[in-house]
């Protein structure tokens, strides 16, 4: 088991002093028994107290933006130091496997003011996961006593925070968090722009920052960022991340009557359920006053019918069906639209084939943010013990892509398990994490 960092001491006893945030973590104590150590009790019941989880969350954040902290740990960097780009959950995964294998802590470069990749772009509860909310270990698809959300080497794994079926984004980000502050060096604001050298030295360009050198580099960028912001004006017409920062606020439906969600993927479906108000609940809304009336969805490849969507979609998203269906008096508040669409701003609207919309959400794919000298096309399959392909590796640096950013192909496995499937599968952290679980517990030391 693992020692407490300095920073996880620090947070613990920043909470034992504030009452108010302490009762979860005094009233887990109780049952320390039942956990690996008094650290991990004690860290658990923060996560399940809002209080004490709402102070954690701020006082991480304002430790990991320390400029004279951030000075001190680039300081340390060198040419025997690793360093991740991200810091989402394979960032977490990477860190935590790395140092539980008796590797130095690597330093973590977020190019952001918020630690936790996609599923921390709010500070509130906005989506829920994918995989359904169950104890256990990491494990494939099919196996039911498996967490499919499993974080390798997290302090407190996201299935300790709730009982709801489907846990949210702030469950995942928290569990994210915890990690990286236990296993990582982290610096917030830190955009690199490109990495260049040799197999025995990198260095690494970052936006309004000295060049910084390391030995090996962990490519955790994740899915990237949302296509088209170009047509997105932050007002009428938002990407997935502004509308779910939108659902963060106060009430985030006021107003709305008619809205369309444009793209068929998870982030469509998320942002559908949040207009249907069946995603997390959100601040000081209700239903009398913050009710959308339609939702047009405009989708090539999703089921238009209730019977069709129970039939083709995966249990995860299966409540969205029913509004598929009209109402005694022939009308239905959702509506899917087969054709794609291309929305215009208007002043105080937008515009999609001549209908008028008070919102419109892009949710139409994510692309890379350009690194130079990272460039896809300059990574091949990496491959551990056994052939099994767990990210990508660059033809001439020590630098290694992980997790969704690695694009690695459904495997012969996942073919014959089913996981290939359902085309969402390919980014899937139960597919992913072990890959990058892997790739950190067999790669040999930077020196």
């Amino acid at each position: 088991m693992f020692e407490p960092s300095a920073q996880i001491t620090s947070l613990l006893a920043a909470v034992t002093v504030r009452p108010s945030a302490s009762e979860g973590m005094r009233a887990m104590l109780q049952r320390q028994s039942e956990f690996p150590s008094p650290v991990v009790a004690q860290l658990t019941g923060i996560a399940l107290d809002p209080n004490g989880r709402e102070v954690v969350d701020q006082l991480m954040d304002a430790d990991w933006s320390d400029e004279s902290r951030q000075d001190s740990v680039l300081d340390d960097s060198g040419p025997d130091r690793e360093v991740i780009i991200g810091s989402g959950f394979h960032a977490a995964v990477y860190a935590a496997v790395r140092v539980l294998s008796g590797y130095p802590r690597p330093l973590v470069l977020e190019r952001g003011d918020r630690v936790g990749g996609t599923f921390a772009m709010t500070t509130r509860p906005t989506f829920r996961l994918n995989s359904r909310n169950r104890a256990g270990n990491a494990g494939p698809a099919g196996d039911q006593r498996a967490d499919l959300n499993y974080l390798p080497g997290a302090p407190v794994q996201a299935s300790a925070m709730s009982m709801a079926e489907y846990q949210t984004n702030a469950d995942m980000a928290f569990a994210i968090r915890l990690t990286l502050a236990q296993f990582a060096d982290v610096v917030t604001n830190a955009e690199v722009l490109s990495v260049s050298g040799d197999r025995s030295e990198l260095e690494i360009e970052m936006d309004s920052r000295p060049t910084l050198l390391a030995g090996r580099v962990i490519d955790a960028r994740g899915l990237g960022d949302p296509i088209d912001q170009d047509v997105a004006n932050g007002d009428t017409i938002l990407t997935f991340p502004q509308f779910m920062q939108r659902m963060a606020g106060m009430w985030p439906l006021r107003g709305l009557r008619r809205v369309a969600v444009v793209g068929g993927g998870d982030s469509a479906k998320c942002a559908v359920e949040s207009f249907l108000g069946i995603a997390p609940q959100p601040l000081m809304a209700a239903a009398a006053l913050d009710q959308v009336d339609q939702i047009d969805w405009y989708s090539d490849d999703l089921p238009t019918t209730c019977n069709q969507w129970q039939q083709d979609i995966r249990g995860r998203y299966q409540a969205i069906g029913r509004y598929l269906r009209t109402d005694r008096l022939g009308a239905r508040r959702l509506s899917v639209l087969n054709r794609r669409a291309r929305p215009v701003a208007l002043p105080g609207a937008a515009l999609i084939d001549g209908r008028s919309y008070d919102l419109v959400v892009l949710c139409i794919g994510n692309q890379e943010k350009t690194i130079g000298g990272l460039s896809l096309a300059s990574f091949d399959e990496y491959t551990i013990l056994g052939g099994a392909v767990v990210a990508r590796e660059h033809y001439n640096l020590p630098v290694f892509r992980v997790g969704p950013h690695a694009k690695l192909p459904f495997s012969r496995q996942d073919r014959e398990d089913g996981i290939a499937d359902i085309a969402e599968n390919s980014v899937a952290m139960f597919r992913t994490s072990g890959k990058t679980a892997a790739l950190a517990a067999t790669l040999r030391t930077t020196l």
